[in-house]
């Protein structure tokens, strides 16, 4: 259950007890079922797509540590999956190219680099391969 979620379920839970003369036992144990029932099927939602939900927790980690703050992590997270495959795919090109350029030790490697960039078509060819072995190894949903 996302957190937003769960506190909507805190804030039912608040408001009866708040308002106890109206609230019977059994109200308090459909709402705790309630509860249990939406965490359980979040959880068991994750364990079917398990290594999505692995790499969603690596990067929501890696937001967290460069946001500070899991709010906009979250929002981060919910920004950069919105972006088409190719756009990502664009992106890594041009992370890649400006990697390389950075890590260029002397000029005529740079110049080489200069002239023989990472092309998108090998990207995304190298991607797709990377993304096939991660998806086939089965280490990866256990």
């Amino acid at each position: 259950m996302s957190w937003e979620k769960k506190r909507h379920v805190a804030r039912i839970f608040t408001a009866f007890k708040r308002n106890k003369v109206r609230i019977y036992k059994e109200d308090i144990e459909a709402l705790k079922n309630i509860d249990e029932f939406i965490d359980e099927y979040s959880k068991n939602v994750a364990k079917e797509n398990l290594l999505y939900a692995k790499i969603l927790c690596i990067y929501l980690r890696q937001n967290i540590h460069y946001f500070k703050s899991v709010k906009i992590a979250l929002k981060e997270l919910h920004n950069q999956l919105r972006l088409p495959l190719n756009g990502q795919i664009e992106l890594l090109t041009m992370d890649l190219n400006m990697i390389d350029l950075q890590l260029q030790e002397n000029e005529k490697d740079m110049l080489e680099k200069l002239q023989k960039p990472w092309s998108y078509e090998n990207v995304e060819k190298s991607f797709y391969n990377s993304a096939n072995d991660i998806l086939k190894d089965v280490e990866n949903y256990s």
